[in-house]
C-alpha cells in the first residue's frame, strides 16, 4: 500500500506592507495641501471598486505623438525651405488643429476633473474634481456624474481640520470625509433613477 502524502502546510498570505503616513514639510504651500488631498480622495474612490477611464489618457497621448510627429516631419522632411513652404505650411496648420482637437477632447471628457472614471456596479461613471480659492483655507471636493452632470455632490472643508501641525495627514478623518461624501453622491444617484422608474 502506498503511503498518502502529507498535506503541504499552508503558507501565510504576507499582509501587504504598511504604508508610511502622509507628511508635509510645507503647510504653507497650498498647491501641495491640494495636490495631497485629490491624491488621498482619488485612492478613496478607487478602494471601493471604480477603475480610472485610461483611454482618455491614451487618446490625449496619441494626439499629442501625432502633433510631435508631424512638427518633427516639417523640419526632417523632404526639401529645404523655402523650395518646401507647402508642405511646411500644412504641418503647420496640421499641428494647431491636432493641438486643438486634443484640448477639446481634454476640456470635454475630463473638464477640471482629476479623476474619471469607467460605468460601474451597473450605473454611470463619475468625475472627481476640486476647488480651492487663492490664499484660502477652504478647499472643496466635488463628484458629479460622468453622464449626468446633474447628479453633482460636494463637500466644503477647512484644510487645517485635515492636517496636524507637524505635518501629517489626518488619514482616517479625510477617508471618512471621502466616503461620506461618495455615499451622498450613490444616495443621489439612487433617487434619480428611482424617479426615472416611477
Amino acid at each position: 500500500m502506498g503511503r498518502s502524502k502529507k498535506p503541504e502546510p499552508v503558507k501565510p498570505i504576507a499582509p501587504e506592507p504598511a504604508r508610511e503616513p502622509i507628511r508635509l514639510t510645507n503647510l504653507y504651500d497650498a498647491g501641495i495641501l491640494k495636490g495631497t488631498l485629490d491624491e488621498f480622495a482619488r485612492e478613496v474612490i478607487l478602494d471601493y471598486g471604480h477603475q480610472e477611464d485610461v483611454m482618455i489618457n491614451n487618446v490625449k497621448i496619441g494626439l499629442g505623438i501625432a502633433a510631435m510627429a508631424i512638427a518633427a516631419f516639417s523640419h526632417f522632411g523632404p526639401g529645404k525651405f523655402p523650395a518646401n513652404w507647402w508642405m511646411v505650411f500644412g504641418c503647420v496648420v496640421s499641428y494647431i488643429l491636432l493641438t486643438f482637437v486634443m484640448n477639446i477632447y481634454s476640456w470635454k471628457m475630463e473638464g477640471d476633473a482629476f479623476l474619471v472614471t469607467k460605468p460601474f456596479r451597473n450605473g454611470k461613471g463619475l468625475r472627481l474634481s476640486s476647488r480651492m480659492g487663492r490664499f484660502s483655507n477652504e478647499y472643496t471636493l466635488v463628484l458629479t456624474g460622468r453622464e449626468d452632470p446633474d447628479i453633482e455632490v460636494m463637500s466644503t472643508v477647512r484644510i487645517s481640520s485635515f492636517f496636524h501641525e507637524d505635518g501629517y495627514l489626518a488619514e482616517s478623518a479625510w477617508r471618512a470625509e471621502v466616503e461620506k461624501l461618495w455615499q451622498a453622491f450613490e444616495q443621489k444617484r439612487g433617487e434619480k433613477v428611482a424617479k426615472k422608474k416611477d
